[in-house]
């Protein structure tokens, strides 16, 4: 009984220095090679400061779709289509939260939102993934064309990462 009292205590004393996932600070990464630190709250959303990748200035968690992506901060709070990048994962702890769950969803290698369908937006994303930020570069801007149209139901293009 000591010794499962001992584990206790120890699990709260690293939850308070280090962060639990709820509330907590969690790694973030995008298709691009971004990397950030994320705190995430219901009442905020998340807090990213950017660690390491390509610079593109101040970014935020958008759930625009069924993918969770970084988009550009803007004034208007809406970036422009094809401006965010999908984050990428290797397991639930590698995603944001819904709010009210203690943990993301990891599907494909791709933080998703599962109660929500594939949209252009996502669509997008996907087409345009691993190509850089932004989306003026001639290739980018094939990709992106390509990525609006997928159609209703929309069906992400067989040449774009799939979901």
């Amino acid at each position: 009984m000591r010794k499962l009292a001992d584990f206790t205590l120890c699990l709260l004393v690293g939850c308070a220095a280090f962060g639990c996932k709820k509330g907590g600070e969690i790694a973030l990464a995008d298709t691009e090679g971004r990397q950030f630190k994320a705190r995430c709250s219901s009442e905020s959303g998340c807090e990213l400061t950017q660690t390491a990748g390509p610079q593109g200035g101040a970014v935020s968690v958008a759930r625009r779709g069924r993918l969770i992506a970084v988009c550009p901060a803007t004034e208007a709070g809406v970036p422009a289509a094809g401006e965010c990048r999908p984050l990428v994962c290797s397991d639930d702890d590698g995603c944001p939260s819904a709010e009210g769950l203690d943990h993301g969803t990891c599907i494909n290698g791709l933080c998703v939102e599962p109660s929500r369908e594939l949209n252009v937006d996502d669509s997008v994303m996907l087409c345009l993934a691993g190509t850089g930020l932004g989306r003026r570069a001639p290739a980018q801007v094939e990709r992106f064309a390509l990525g609006l149209n997928c159609g209703t139901p929309c069906r992400v293009p067989r040449t774009c990462r799939q979901p």
